[in-house]
Formats: structure tokens, C-alpha cells, sequence
């Protein structure tokens, strides 16, 4: 028999003129492969010599691309990785799975789908919704419809704390802070610290120079002298992640400082009777799936409940036992990733609740019963509301008016984001409305709930506006200063 060649990957990027004194790895084996990522040690005197390196990296050439140069550059990352055969699409291809859990076909097309999002037209567009004029206000002073000039400055460096359950969503946040011209700290999670690493890999071969603006190191969280070091370095500081995290770093940042966070949010769908029709029932039902399995729900945009109309020609509950028999056949074609000890536990205490309130009450539906299942739906013929403990866990609520529904979200408002929607077209204003009142920042179609569009406002926020500061040139300043040209009567 053969054996595994394990697979030997950088978890960190450093600008080139650093080389690592000390290496060391962590190891991930399955059945058909071995991942050793390699990360050097460091402390924070070498977080403060990294940062100092790529701040002048930054002012020597990141400072004078034109936005448009950077765009360029970033287009050309994802056109290299749009290429099946490129090397580093076919190592993430590869590494990725056994890094994260996640079946391989699931990354495979994720993949595909999510570099598409930096491609040219659409960092023009993802610029020009914040900034307009394809980003002119990052280059220099642009007229204002008010009078005057403004010009928009990124910070010198940027510290984020990235999350590690989704792959490549890091890339967004390098991105940003590329386009607004500031240099780049990144604390990466060993639970996925390669996805970024070889996207900047990437930027290296384009622009040597513009990739050494750029810093990614893995450490555990909760070290307070590498956080303290990469918060004094910099000038905004941003966090992904739990809200526990998000509090220990923002007790560390000075008030004089840029702090942003990202945290947990719930996503659900609501599914309108006109739609429930045997012409329409089994796409819904194929793109709840979709929406459910990507990634088990491990993205805030992904469903944990599901509203669905009472008086179409499918009703709710065999709405719910379709669901139940696809995420089954699912496991098949996409399987669920290795759950670990608390997430196997929270989803048997969910379910036994669940069959407890099913013994109790004739008004919920525990699919299927058997406790292996990899996937779970709960049928509640009444309206509600809940979240679930993810990992393909979803419940579904019968409501008899799609309008509602607010009584049942309003208790978790500060905690929604995503509603992938199912209704017909003289309804989506008008629920759209309804939602947007209760901090629902984004409405999209049913088995699209994972896929954002480059303008996306994160959070219901701007993305690169929140990053940077404005300084307007008056018009007062302008002609004061006219007068003291001797050619100006």
C-alpha cells in the first residue's frame, strides 16, 4: 500500500525580507491525506519589526497606486484562481477539506464561486457603490457637489482578528484594506489559516512589493502580549468572530482608535403559499437545501429558521418532510463535516427537546427520529421563532400570514442579518420593508443566502467607508488662497 505524501503548506506570510528563525507544525491526517501547516514562533517584538516593515512598505508604494492600479492587481489574483489548473487553487482544493472538515466538492465549487467576487467588474462595482467614481476619492481630492473638495485616507494599518469557520472569507477583508491603501495585520485561526495565505501568495507573484504591505501570523486568542502589540500598531482595528472575542479586544483598544466587529448573527427564509405549488414546491425545497448544507450553516448568513405560509397546495408539513428527505439524500452526494464533542452534544440536547415537545404537544414534528441522522427538521405548527445549534439543524414554523411575522423576530433583532425569500413578485417590497425595520440588512432568493453580492452592505454598514476618514478642502480655503495668487484680480 502506498503511503500518504502529507502536504507541507505555509500558514503565515511575512514579508520577504523576514525568514522565519523557528518553525513549527501542526498536523491533520484522514483516511487519504496529511496536512502539515508550518508557522514560525514570534513574539510581540517581532509583531512590532513586521509591522514597521510593511508601514514602509506601504508609504513607498501602496500610497501611490492609483486605485485603479490596485483594482487591476486584485483582478488578476482572481483570474489566476478562476484557472482549475492554477497550482494554488488545486492546493486549496486539496488541503482545504482536510483543514476544515468540509466535503470536497462543497469546497471545490465554493470556491469557484467566491474568487468570482474579485473579479474586475465587480471590484468596480463594490468601489463605486461606496465611493462612486470607481474610488477617485482614495486618490486625491475630488470636487463636491456641495463645493469644495473631499479626499478619503485609509489608516496606515490595519489589525484584524479573522474567524476560521468559513474558508476564504478572510480574502474580503485583505481586499478592503488593499483598496483603501492601508498595510495589513492579520491574526489568523488554525481552525482554516491557508485560504488567505495563499490568495497573498498569489498578490506576490503580480506584486512583490504590494504583497509585503501584508502580514499574516496564526496564534491562539487571548494572547494579550501579541494582541497588545498588533493593537498598538494600528490604527483600526476590526474582529470577526463571537462576541466574547470581539469584547476581549475591544477592552484593549485605546479610545482614540478604530474598532469594528463582525459577530454571530442568525439568517432565516420565509416562503410565501402562492409559491408552495407542485410546479414550484421541489426547487424551493432543492435551494433550502442548498442554503442549509453549504458550509452546515456555519456562515451568519445561513438559515436557522424557516417561515412558510399555511394555505398553498403543499402545506408547511410536507414542506418540512421534503426537507427532512433531501438533507438526507444530501449526506450522500455532500456530507456534513466531523462534528466535534459540544456541537454533537448541542444538536442531541436540541433534538431531545424537540421529541419531548413532540410526546408533549401534537403541534411538532421531530424529522427524522433516529438520532444519527445528519440532518434535522423540526415542524412546529405553530408560528415562532429559534435558532438552532447549526450543522444542518433547521426549524421550520407553519404561520398563517407571512405579515406576522414580526411579532415572533422582534425579540432577536439585534441578532438577524440574512432572509432568503420565496414570494410572488407584488409581495417582496412590501415584506422587504416589513423586514428592514427589524435589522434585516440583506433579503436575496432561496439558495443564494450564502452567496453575497459585491456591494453588500456587511451588517447593514458600509464596508470601506467604515474604514476610512474624510477630509474635506472648503471652498473657502480654495478661494482665500486664489487671492494670494498675483495672476487673480
Amino acid at each position: 500500500m502506498n503511503e500518504i505524501k502529507p502536504l507541507i503548506l505555509d500558514a503565515y506570510h511575512l514579508p520577504s525580507s523576514f525568514v522565519p528563525q523557528e518553525i513549527k507544525e501542526k498536523k491533520i491526517q484522514t483516511d487519504h491525506q496529511e496536512v502539515v501547516l508550518c508557522y514560525p514562533l514570534f513574539d510581540s517584538f517581532d509583531i512590532k519589526k513586521y509591522t514597521e516593515e510593511i508601514k514602509e512598505k506601504r508609504r513607498k508604494h501602496l500610497q501611490k497606486l492609483k486605485t485603479s492600479e490596485i483594482i487591476d492587481i486584485l483582478a488578476t489574483v482572481a483570474e489566476k484562481w478562476t484557472n482549475p489548473d492554477y497550482p494554488y487553487r488545486q492546493i486549496a482544493e486539496k488541503a482545504l477539506p482536510v483543514i476544515t472538515g468540509y466535503d470536497q466538492e462543497t469546497i471545490q465549487l465554493e470556491i469557484k464561486t467566491f474568487i468570482r467576487l474579485f473579479l474586475k467588474k465587480n471590484l468596480l462595482r463594490f468601489i463605486s457603490s461606496e465611493f462612486g467614481n470607481n474610488g477617485n476619492l482614495l486618490d486625491d481630492f475630488y470636487p463636491q457637489i456641495s463645493g469644495g473638495f473631499a479626499k478619503a485616507f485609509g489608516p496606515e494599518t490595519i489589525f484584524t482578528v479573522f474567524s476560521g469557520n468559513i474558508p476564504g472569507l478572510q480574502i474580503w477583508a485583505i481586499v478592503m484594506g488593499l483598496l483603501v491603501k492601508s498595510s495589513i495585520l492579520g491574526k489568523l485561526s488554525f481552525s482554516e489559516p491557508l485560504f488567505p495565505v495563499l490568495f497573498v501568495k498569489t498578490i506576490a507573484e503580480i506584486d512583490q512589493t504590494l504583497a509585503d504591505t501584508i502580514v499574516l501570523l496564526p496564534w491562539k486568542g487571548g494572547n494579550k502580549d501579541l494582541e497588545s502589540a498588533s493593537i498598538a500598531a494600528s490604527e483600526t482595528i476590526v474582529v470577526y468572530g463571537g462576541e466574547k472575542a470581539a469584547s476581549a479586544i475591544r477592552q484593549q483598544v485605546p479610545a482614540h482608535k478604530k474598532f469594528l466587529s463582525y459577530g454571530h448573527k442568525v439568517g432565516f427564509a420565509i416562503i410565501g403559499k402562492e409559491t408552495l405549488t407542485p410546479e414550484y414546491y421541489q426547487d424551493i425545497v432543492k435551494r433550502l437545501v442548498d442554503d442549509i448544507t453549504i458550509y452546515d450553516q456555519q456562515a451568519c448568513l445561513a438559515p436557522q429558521t424557516v417561515f412558510i405560509e399555511n394555505g398553498g397546495q403543499i402545506s408547511p408539513k410536507e414542506i418540512a418532510q421534503a426537507l427532512a428527505h433531501h438533507l438526507e439524500n444530501q449526506e450522500i452526494k455532500r456530507p456534513r463535516a466531523p462534528l466535534s464533542e459540544e456541537e454533537s452534544l448541542a444538536i442531541a440536547s436540541s433534538r431531545q427537546t424537540a421529541a419531548l415537545s413532540a410526546l408533549q404537544h401534537n403541534n411538532t414534528l421531530l424529522l427524522p427520529n433516529e438520532n444519527n441522522s445528519p440532518g434535522t427538521v423540526v415542524f412546529h405548527e405553530g408560528a415562532g421563532f429559534s435558532a438552532s445549534p447549526l450543522n444542518r439543524f433547521i426549524h421550520v414554523f407553519a404561520i398563517d400570514d407571512l405579515s406576522n411575522i414580526p411579532k415572533f423576530i422582534k425579540p432577536f433583532a439585534p441578532f438577524l442579518q440574512s432572509v432568503g425569500i420565496a414570494v410572488e413578485p407584488k409581495r417582496l417590497f412590501e415584506l422587504s420593508d416589513m423586514l428592514g425595520k427589524f435589522n434585516i440588512n440583506r433579503i436575496c432568493a432561496l439558495g443564494q443566502m450564502n452567496h453575497v453580492s459585491p456591494a453588500w452592505h456587511h451588517d447593514g454598514r458600509f464596508n470601506l467607508i467604515d474604514l476610512v476618514h474624510f477630509t474635506d478642502l472648503e471652498r473657502s480655503a480654495e478661494v482665500y488662497c486664489d487671492s494670494f495668487d498675483p495672476d487673480i484680480e
